[in-house]
């Protein structure tokens, strides 16, 4: 028969695969924006400033464009992107949606 210490460790095959899924999540978190058309990078630039100086009335006049017919033509995940960093800092969050909003703009040196 087999003794207890004979079954074979599964232990660190679990935790290499946590490590992996952790480690993947980390590099995925971390990915930026990629290219964006330039209008996008105009609003961005725009949500920046906006963020930078908390500036409710900045900020909801980039509202009011992105919601208007001139950006009804913006791919629809760059959209999305910039009305996830509006609500970012409708809800307080300035900082962070100021820092994604800079990367937004330097992820764009890359291309």
């Amino acid at each position: 028969p087999m003794a207890i210490n004979d079954k074979p460790n599964v232990v660190w095959p679990i935790l290499l695969v946590i490590g992996l899924v952790v480690a993947a999540g980390i590099w995925w978190l971390n990915q930026g924006y990629g290219e964006v058309s330039q209008q996008t990078y105009e609003y961005s630039k725009a949500i920046y400033g906006a963020c930078l100086n908390k500036n409710e009335v900045h900020l909801s006049k980039v509202e009011t464009m992105l919601a208007g017919e001139e950006a009804s033509d913006l791919p629809a995940r760059e959209k999305d992107w910039l009305d996830a960093l509006v609500t970012q800092a409708r809800a307080g969050n300035w900082q962070a949606a100021a820092k994604k909003a800079r990367r937004m703009m330097e992820d764009q040196v890359n291309y």
